[in-house]
């Protein structure tokens, strides 16, 4: 066996990159990562025993940490977080997020950082306006004249056949940045809103639907003008947190303008007694966003009675769990390959690939510099740069 190549690391600074993560204890460390040893860790920890130069590696890489951090004599302060958290759970603040909720919030904040450094002045001094009333409809109004967001749509091929690209697209074109999280429950996260001056961020759960991505969207975009940096689950139900219920209301009237939305939805119903799930789900298409908002937003504006709102929910969700699989194989086009750029751009968002490009055309960086940046060979080069200059 050869020799063991020790990492004569410090052991503190060990202990300080673990509690920057959501793993309370070398067991929940090796629950998770079964190839580290809970015991050696501890030892580790301890400074009892030290870790090879590749298990400590390997520490590094689990908790999001350069290598060279280790071997600091002392461990740097604990940052806050920038957001709040306002999931809930029957009421109740869930405990921690999991270990894939928390690596991917770090990895869109080192995706802004990146923005942050490659970015020209003139992009960065874009900032989200000051809304002096901070009421539902003023901040609202002020989400859609940001955006210069027109809603009703005329048709509902306005948005082709993904409405939360459509809207995504405007809301990058607007200097704030849209990512997806991947590999994270729905019931655990839909949405994350972390407000700063320049380049705020907006991230959603890639598992959900189109539809429901959109209202996610501009419910954490309603957070960002609020300056309420926030970890969302979206349900559109009345929560303990007054915050989530007045994001909620922005959001719909951002999306679907009361007086606008009151003309599309009579208009649909003329000659009917009654709304259907077919009637509103033509209404949904209209600003396009899931027929589940649409008929809150029926409810909301006192269009459908309480009683109706609960009976039309009943039926939309029973129609919904009988075409699931057909929901799920075209959400997920069955067997059509989704290009490379594609997944690429779904998680980063356009903004980042953009700046990183654009500082190589204009000569700041090299190529190679271009592609570490971006962390990608550079056969994929040419496909993100068409995909991201042209949009």
């Amino acid at each position: 066996m050869g020799k063991k190549n020790i990492a004569y690391i410090n052991p503190k600074m060990l202990i300080w990159a673990r509690s920057e993560t959501p793993f309370i204890s070398p067991e929940a460390v090796e629950l998770t990562f079964p190839a580290i040893n809970a015991a050696d860790l501890t030892k580790w920890e301890s400074g009892e025993e030290y870790p090879s130069i590749n298990e400590a590696k390997k520490l590094a890489s689990i908790y999001k940490v350069p290598f060279a951090c280790f071997y600091l004599t002392t461990p740097p302060s604990k940052k806050p977080r920038r957001y709040t958290d306002r999931r809930t759970l029957r009421g109740q603040i869930p405990d921690e997020i999991s270990y894939s909720l928390w690596s991917e919030i770090r990895r869109i904040q080192s995706i802004r950082d990146g923005i942050i450094e490659y970015a020209d002045e003139e992009f960065l001094c874009r900032q989200i306006p000051i809304v002096s009333d901070d009421g539902v409809t003023a901040v609202a109004n002020s989400i859609r004249e940001y955006l210069g967001l027109t809603t009703p749509l005329k048709t509902q091929s306005a948005y082709g056949n993904n409405p939360f690209n459509y809207y995504k697209s405007i809301v990058e074109r607007n200097g704030i940045m849209v990512a997806q999280i991947s590999g994270v429950e729905i019931s655990e996260m839909k949405g994350l809103s972390i407000y700063f001056d320049s380049v705020p961020i907006i991230a959603i759960n890639n598992k959900d639907y189109d539809r429901s991505k959109v209202f996610s969207l501009f419910h954490e975009l309603a957070h960002i003008f609020r300056r309420s940096s926030s970890l969302c689950t979206i349900d559109l139900e009345e929560h303990s947190d007054q915050e989530e219920v007045i994001c909620d209301r922005v959001a719909a009237e951002a999306l679907m303008p009361k007086d606008s939305f009151s003309k599309i939805a009579q208009g649909y119903i003329a000659g009917q007694t009654n709304y259907d799930s077919i009637i509103i789900g033509r209404i949904a298409g209209r600003f396009g966003v899931s027929t589940i908002a649409a008929l809150r937003r029926l409810y909301e504006t006192g269009l459908i009675g309480k009683t109706e709102f609960f009976d039309l929910y009943d039926i939309i969700a029973d129609e919904y769990q009988a075409n699931l699989a057909n929901i799920e194989a075209a959400r997920k086009g069955k067997n059509v390959p989704v290009h490379y750029y594609i997944k690429y751009l779904n998680q980063t968002g356009y903004i980042f690939p953009r700046v990183v490009i654009l500082a190589h055309a204009t000569g700041a960086i090299s190529h190679g510099e271009m592609c570490r940046a971006l962390g990608v060979n550079t056969k994929h080069i040419s496909s993100i740069e068409q995909a991201v200059m042209c949009k």
